[in-house]
């Protein structure tokens, strides 16, 4: 996607988003430093069981939380994903103007992970930053191979359908927290 913005001011727009829906997010430079984060989240929500969708940029960073006596699952996560204290995706676009996560969920691994454990722990490369919801839908529209399932993640999971009461976390993860990894995807629109 070409854009016009400075990446800098794309990705300070996305933090603003982000984190008005109260998303946690954290820009770090290296897979090193993704786990790094990742193990700071382990290790503040006492998490000991991680259910992990299988990708490159997960693995990556799995190496971090060896030694924090946390179980991690990656394999027949239907089995796991239910108890699982946080769930661990790649998520390769999301979108600045709404501080949205654009999930590709046709495999039902990355479905489970962020939307039942009630902390969803995001990994998303800085070039996946897509500036506009209309450019996001560009995108996809011109996939070669079109996701059969994509969700627009934009904050934990909030309903106010009782009394009108503002809740969080009651039909998904009460917590999401974005990792963007700037060696995993250079400029924003890059990718």
């Amino acid at each position: 996607m070409v854009t016009n913005k400075p990446a800098n001011e794309i990705i300070e727009n996305f933090k603003k988003q982000a984190e008005a829906l109260s998303a946690n997010l954290y820009r770090v430079n290296d897979m090193k430093g993704a786990g790094e984060q990742l193990a700071k989240i382990v290790e503040d929500k006492g998490a000991k069981k991680i259910a992990a969708a299988p990708s490159g940029m997960v693995s990556g960073c799995l190496n971090a939380v060896e030694d924090l006596n946390t179980y991690v699952y990656s394999e027949n996560l239907q089995l796991h994903v239910r108890d699982a204290d946080i769930g661990l995706s790649e998520v390769g676009k999301a979108v600045a103007e709404t501080g949205s996560l654009i999930q590709d969920g046709t495999v039902l691994d990355q479905r489970l992970v962020s939307t039942l454990p009630p902390v969803h722990v995001a990994l998303v490369p800085t070039g996946g930053l897509i500036e506009t919801f209309n450019e996001a839908i560009d995108y996809l529209n011109e996939k070669q191979e079109k996701p059969a399932y994509v969700s627009f993640i934009s904050g934990p999971s909030r309903t106010a359908d009782i009394e009108r009461v503002l809740t969080i976390g009651v039909h998904g993860p009460g917590e999401l927290h974005i990792i963007l990894v700037d060696e995993a995807g250079g400029e924003p629109g890059e990718q």
